[in-house]
């Protein structure tokens, strides 16, 4: 455990310092300004717009984060072969993965606590009341960016930074549209139509699990039995994914 930890310390002291993660900070701060500004031209909608816009402004910056920078999180160490002196002291490589996973773990919570803070302020400097919504949402963002974090892992550590990128991308985007591709599927009468929506259910995970975001701006309470049951599925494939990460890196070979 003492071996996780310091490869997560290291990690996460690695990507802080990362000139890109700042770029992406400030990019989500003007996001979050943004809101605000768009807000100002609706005068019945105001707290909505710009909230939505918020949580959306947070939510891209966690999925850019996940995505981009666990997409080289594996593979720099294994061009720059400091992964070759890394496994030669008394680490396994399971640990190694692990430690690197919640390093960049403890980044997005970093980024996404702190960008909470900023939209918690200007709700508060437009008179929008703070509900256990908000904090719902933001558990269904944190939950989306480790279930990403797992596939670009796992893609990571089989090919390219780019073709990752590219891949989990396709992933969040046809992750959203599970739910509406079941709803056709189920009103189809062709079998194998059903047959490939199942199929892209199974292998792709549901996204839209983790949606929140409208019952912070309608102020709709969550179904506690809902956000445990989305809590439990993203574990699961967390879960599932790291370990299949696992299983192949260690029959990688690095020479």
């Amino acid at each position: 455990m003492k071996k996780i930890f310091i490869i997560a310390h290291n990690t996460y002291l690695e990507i802080i310092r990362d000139r890109i993660l700042y770029a992406l900070l400030v990019f989500a701060i003007l996001l979050l300004g943004l809101s605000l500004a768009l807000g100002q031209l609706s005068f019945s909608e105001q707290n909505r717009i710009a909230i939505d816009f918020g949580l959306v402004g947070i939510q891209f910056s966690s999925v850019i984060l996940a995505i981009f920078v666990g997409s080289t999180l594996v593979s720099k160490e294994i061009e720059k072969q400091t992964i070759l002196t890394i496994l030669s002291r008394p680490i396994r490589r399971g640990e190694f993965l692990i430690g690197k996973f919640l390093g960049l773990v403890g980044v997005l919570l970093t980024i996404l606590f702190g960008l909470s803070f900023i939209l918690g302020l200007l709700m508060a400097f437009m008179g929008a009341a703070i509900e256990v919504q908000l904090f719902i949402a933001m558990l269904g963002i944190i939950l989306e960016a480790l279930t990403l974090l797992a596939v670009t892992m796992l893609l990571g550590v089989m090919i390219r930074p780019f073709l990752t990128v590219s891949c989990v991308l396709g992933v969040f985007l046809i992750g959203h549209w599970i739910p509406s591709l079941l709803f056709f599927a189920n009103k189809s009468e062709s079998t194998s139509f059903k047959l490939f929506a199942d199929v892209i259910s199974w292998l792709i995970p549901n996204l839209e699990r983790f949606n929140w975001r409208a019952n912070v701006i309608y102020t709709e309470a969550v179904n506690t039995n809902e956000i445990l049951a989305s809590t439990g599925y993203a574990i699961g494939w967390v879960v599932v994914l790291i370990s299949v990460t696992n299983f192949i890196f260690r029959r990688k070979d690095f020479v």
